[in-house]
């Protein structure tokens, strides 16, 4: 697992958390076991090349100054209401057997036979979703498999299957994934109906056609 280091932060006044910004520093807090708050900060280009291999629930390592490495998840991240440039991160001290909740990624893979066909198409209005769970048992995403949805059809929260040691926080009814039939399109049913019908009128045609030439030929 990898390991942000951090430094204990001495000016702690507002001045001074502007100069940490200004030279590549983010200011951070870190909230130790027993609730005790922390103030430290980290190189900016540290934690950019930590989080670009995190998939998932934010999950890693911190070593202050000189002391033993912990781990931790992020717990809160603020963002200039302009840029969106992270200007302050907050983590939380964790062990395995702790209970938390988070905001898990939602990773829908597969393609409907109507959609290859564009007969619908696929939809996918959540990109994650809040559960808890201790932290041992958190899964990097939820995945959804949407190959063999029907047309107009939906998958929803209450279709999970996850087992009994994460409780999703978000409603049975939300939906992950939905497919629609466009617009003039038929659906997959009547198409196949409609190709029956159209065979076999043919062939009511063609017999018709055969029984008035024989007719013809015995006059």
């Amino acid at each position: 697992m990898a390991t942000l280091q951090l430094k204990t932060r001495e000016d702690m006044s507002s001045a001074g958390t502007r100069r940490l910004r200004r030279s590549g520093v983010l200011p951070m807090a870190l909230i130790a076991k027993g609730g005790v708050t922390q103030k430290v900060q980290a190189d900016r280009t540290e934690i950019r090349s930590l989080f670009s291999d995190i998939t998932g629930v934010a999950i890693f390592e911190v070593k202050v100054d000189d002391a033993k490495a912990t781990r931790v998840m992020m717990k809160d991240v603020q963002r200039d209401p302009v840029s969106r440039q992270v200007t302050h991160m907050t983590v939380m001290e964790i062990t395995d057997e702790d209970v938390v909740k988070v905001f898990v990624p939602v990773v829908v893979s597969g393609t409907p036979v109507a959609v290859t066909k564009r007969m619908a198409t696929l939809m996918v209005p959540m990109n994650q979703l809040e559960i808890k769970a201790k932290v041992k048992d958190l899964p990097d995403v939820i995945a959804v498999d949407a190959a063999n949805m029907g047309q107009n059809d939906k998958i929803v929260v209450g279709d999970l299957k996850m087992g009994d040691k994460i409780e999703f926080l978000n409603s049975d009814a939300t939906v992950l994934a939905s497919t629609k039939q466009l617009r003039g399109m038929s659906s997959l049913d009547s198409g196949e109906a409609a190709e029956g019908e159209e065979v076999e009128g043919e062939a009511t045609a063609e017999g018709g056609e055969e029984a008035e030439a024989e007719a013809a030929a015995a006059e």
